[in-house]
């Protein structure tokens, strides 16, 4: 049978070897891994697997199919086994067959029902379906066996948490946080116990968590602010020491200067926007909101050279969030990065930077 798979892929006299190392010539971080070729060419089920798992990687789906559906046919020991198995859920998965995926993971439990990999790869299919319970269910599972799994059951279920709440399941909601031990303060567990408190009318606990949550991580407040703002009107007085207690978080600076100018105290919101200013701390809006009000003010000469110097000093601006663990970049601020799935990753990026 192997040499059928290596018929596959063999083009004018190019050996097993060369292939892989073809495949990975765009995979830095996998070049490592397959560098000892000698050795994985000895195992011809690691050989393959290997072969398999950089054919995904480049997309070439119906190719690593054929090499795992293939090896399933084997004799294989009960890792080599596991291996596959994993392997293909993954292939069938990347290629759209979800349904084959799931159930391969599934028959994969039931043959090996201690195998921690089987129980999170299935949780990752439930939560991209939507099925939240079903996905919390096998991370419990999953942490059963293998501890490193516990920070995904956490995150998880939060979003279920959040989503009782959303759906006035309030109950429900509680009882499944109340699961949740946590060892460092998480931003997303204070938005949902704020989410949570409001709902059913504490509007103090519901506030006093949104605060914690801002404190955590003032870039990230815009989530707590709509939250309170959902239930609960916030004076001046209460954003001006909501600034200074998120350390002049941007959304919360933006809510203040708007107000201030709605109350006619437009020194006060200058002053603000200027100590802004001078950290480098740049928003659009909010610049745009000081230029407008010093035009307003008659200060037309400060407009000008307000702006001669932002476009000296502007030379990219971007207002995207970015996540620390990837660099990937979205407009749209979640609590997991949609590439790497690094939980609370995701940063506004903000640059403001001076020519050489």
């Amino acid at each position: 049978m192997f040499k059928k798979i290596k018929g596959l892929f063999k083009r004018n006299g190019i050996s097993i070897e060369s292939y892989l190392k073809k495949l990975s010539i765009n995979r830095q971080d996998l070049i490592e891994e397959i560098s000892h070729f000698d050795q994985v060419v000895d195992s011809p089920v690691n050989a393959f697997i290997t072969l398999a798992i950089l054919l995904r990687e480049k997309g070439e789906y119906y190719k690593s199919l054929k090499i795992l559906e293939r090896l399933m046919e084997e004799d294989l020991s009960d890792n080599e086994k596991k291996l596959v198995i994993l392997n293909l859920a993954m292939v069938y998965k990347a290629a759209g067959f979800v349904d084959r995926a799931e159930r391969i993971l599934e028959n994969g439990i039931k043959a090996y029902p201690t195998e921690s990999f089987f129980y999170y790869e299935l949780s990752q299919i439930m939560k991209s379906e939507g099925k939240l319970e079903r996905a919390v269910e096998l991370l419990e599972k999953a942490v059963e066996f293998k501890d490193s799994f516990r920070n995904d059951l956490t995150y998880t279920r939060l979003y279920l948490a959040n989503e009782y709440v959303e759906s006035g399941r309030t109950d429900r909601a509680l009882r499944l946080l109340r699961k949740i031990d946590l060892s460092v303060p998480l931003q997303f567990h204070y938005y949902v116990l704020s989410k949570l408190f409001y709902s059913v009318g504490d509007l103090k606990k519901g506030y006093e968590n949104a605060l914690k949550g801002i404190r955590v991580n003032p870039k990230r407040s815009e989530p707590f602010i709509q939250t309170i703002e959902k239930h609960q009107k916030l004076s001046t007085e209460q954003l001006e020491k909501l600034a200074g207690e998120s350390k002049f978080s941007t959304p919360v600076v933006k809510r203040l200067v708007k107000a201030l100018i709605s109350e006619g105290k437009i020194d006060r919101a200058l002053t603000i926007v200027e100590e802004l200013w001078k950290k480098r701390i740049f928003d659009p809006e909010l610049f745009e909101i000081y230029i407008e009000t010093l035009w307003n003010s008659g200060k037309r000469k400060k407009v000008a050279e307000e702006i001669i110097s932002l476009l000296e000093l502007l030379k990219e601006k971007k207002k995207l969030y970015r996540c620390e663990v990837c660099g990937f970049k979205t407009n749209h601020f979640d609590w997991v990065c949609p590439k790497c799935r690094s939980w609370e990753s995701l940063e506004i990026d903000s640059e403001v930077q001076g020519t050489s």
